[in-house]
This record gives structure tokens, sequence and C-alpha cells, in this order.
């Protein structure tokens, strides 16, 4: 019986659920209401060099946003949320294509109308 206790948490380690619970375990706390955001300074200094347009860079803070909101590192970004900035579907999806070749970011290709979902790889 003390063999099976002793290696109870060795395989725990690994499981994939645990490490994203351990990433957000480190993520920054939740806004504290839907028209704030909080983001770290180290997620700002690693997207900046990648960002080239001041879309891009409100569509990558937004998608950091609903994470924290969410506390998941997979989203869905609807076109609502974009449209209150002024920022178009046609300049949202080129936006997510540029975080994607940039490495960014991850999207979840679906067949239907949608939002689209996204995995933010840079989390937090």
């Amino acid at each position: 019986m003390g063999a099976d206790i002793e290696g109870l948490f060795e395989s725990v380690e690994n499981d994939p659920l645990w490490q994203k619970a351990g990433l957000l375990a480190d993520a920054p706390p939740r806004p504290t209401s839907r028209g704030h955001g909080v983001y770290s300074l180290p997620w700002l200094a690693r997207v900046l060099p990648v960002i080239h347009t001041t879309t891009q860079l409100a569509v990558a803070m937004l998608i950091y946003r609903e994470c924290l909101m969410r506390r998941n590192s997979t989203v869905t970004l609807s076109n609502g949320e974009l449209r209150k900035l002024g920022i178009s579907r046609y300049a949202k999806y080129r936006a997510l294509a540029w975080l994607l070749e940039a490495g960014v970011i991850t999207i979840e290709a679906t067949n239907t109308r949608r939002s689209v979902r996204v995995t933010l790889l840079w989390f937090p």
C-alpha cells in the first residue's frame, strides 16, 4: 500500500491539465470590470516586437484580456467587442492571420459562421 501512495503524484506533474493550472496560477488578476484590462509587462515586452499595426495590438490585447476573464488560454473572439473599437471583422481577420504567422496564437478552424476560437500561446 505504501508504494501505491508514493507514486500517486508523479504522473500528475506531466498531466496537461495540471500544467495548464500551473500557468493560470501565475496569471495576472482578472480585470475588475468589463471596461478595464490588466496586461503584464513581460507579455507586452514579448508581443510588441511582432506587432506592426495598432489593430494587431488591439486584437492581441483583447485576446489576452478574454483569456484572463475566462481563465483559459482558448477563447472566442467576437466581432462585437472589436466593433466597439472601430475594428471591422476584415481587419480582425488580417490581424489574426498576422498573429498566427508570428506564432502568438493558434486558430481553431470551424465550418460554421460562429466566432473564431483562438488559443493564446503566450499566456499568461
